[in-house]
C-alpha cells in the first residue's frame, strides 16, 4: 500500500487555512543553490501563499563565511517583528551546521534543530520526525511490540528519530553502512525508515513481507528527484511512502503546524 504523505498534508493545510496566521515574520536562510533545497524552499513559500502569510527567503551564496551568517541570524533573533527562523540545510562544507543551528534563538526555531541538537529546553519537534510519525499514526501502523530500524544515522533523521522512538520506549535501532548483519537487521525488522541520502538504493528484495518501509530521503539525480527505494514492481503487501509525495510534503506541512503554535 502506498502511504500517501500529501494526502495527509493537504488534511492539515485545510485545517489551518481556517485559522489566523501567526503575527510577524517567517524568516528562511538559504545558501546556495542545491536543487533539494531549492524544491524545498519552493514549497514552503508555496504553501505559505496558500495560507496567506508570506516567508521571507534570505539567500546567500556560498562564498558566504560562518561569520556573516551567524550575524544575520543574531540580528534575527534580536528582531522582535521575526517569530520564526529556519535554515535549510545542506549548507557548504566550510560552514559548521550545528554552530549555525544552536545560534537560532529557542523560541523562533520551527524546525527543530533545539531537539537535533539535544537542548534543554526545546520549543518545536522537528518537522521531518514529526511527519514520518504522523504516517505511521495516520495510517493506524502501530509501532507497539515492533522491531523499528533506522537505516541512517544522520543529523536531520536518523539521529533524532532513534531519540525521538528511545524516549517511546520502543524497540528502535539504527543500522550503520558497515555492519555486519546489515542485511540480516533489514530482513528482520518490522517498521524500516530508510534515510541514507542516496547513500544506497534498496529494493523489494531487501525487505520481509508486511513490512512498512518510509523513505525519508530526497536526492536530486540527474534533474528528477528520488529516495532510496527503488519502486519499481513494488508488492502491494508491503507498506511504502515513497519519494516523492511520502515524507517531503508532510514535512512541509509539520513544519507549518509548528508556525501557527505560536499564535
Amino acid at each position: 500500500m502506498i502511504l500517501n504523505g500529501k494526502k495527509i498534508a493537504d488534511e492539515i493545510f485545510n485545517s489551518l487555512k481556517e485559522l489566523q496566521p501567526p503575527e510577524g515574520k517567517f524568516v528562511v536562510i538559504q545558501v546556495g543553490n542545491d536543487p533539494v533545497s531549492n524544491l524545498y524552499v519552493l514549497q514552503k513559500k508555496a504553501m505559505a501563499e496558500k495560507l496567506n502569510f508570506v516567508i521571507e527567503v534570505q539567500k546567500f551564496d556560498e562564498i558566504v563565511s560562518e561569520d556573516e551568517l551567524k550575524q544575520e541570524i543574531t540580528q534575527l533573533n534580536n528582531d522582535p517583528k521575526v517569530r520564526a527562523i529556519m535554515v535549510q540545510m545542506p549548507l557548504p562544507k566550510n560552514i559548521d551546521r550545528i554552530k549555525i543551528s544552536e545560534l537560532i534563538d529557542v523560541k523562533k526555531d520551527v524546525d527543530g534543530f533545539s531537539y537535533i541538537l539535544e537542548k534543554s529546553p526545546f520549543t518545536f519537534f522537528p518537522p521531518t520526525i514529526l511527519a514520518i510519525d504522523e504516517i505511521l499514526r495516520y495510517y493506524k501502523i502501530s509501532k507497539i511490540n515492533k522491531k523499528i530500524l533506522i537505516v541512517g544515522e544522520g543529523f536531520l533523521v536518523g539521529k533524532p528519530l532513534f531519540h525521538f522512538y528511545k524516549d517511546q520506549k520502543l524497540a528502535v535501532s539504527v543500522l550503520k553502512k558497515d555492519d555486519a548483519d546489515y542485511e540480516k537487521k533489514l530482513k528482520e525488522s518490522d517498521i524500516i525508515v530508510v534515510a541514507t541520502g542516496g547513500g544506497r538504493v534498496f529494493s523489494k528484495d531487501d525487505f520481509k513481507s508486511g513490512v512498512t518501509v518510509i523513505d525519508a530521503s530526497t536526492v536530486s539525480d540527474e534533474g528528477k528527484i528520488r529516495g532510496d527505494v527503488n519502486l519499481a514492481d513494488w508488492p502491494n503487501g508491503v507498506n511504502i511512502a515513497p519519494v516523492p509525495g511520502g515524507v517531503g510534503p508532510l514535512t512541509v506541512a509539520m513544519l507549518m503546524k509548528n508556525y501557527y503554535s505560536l499564535s
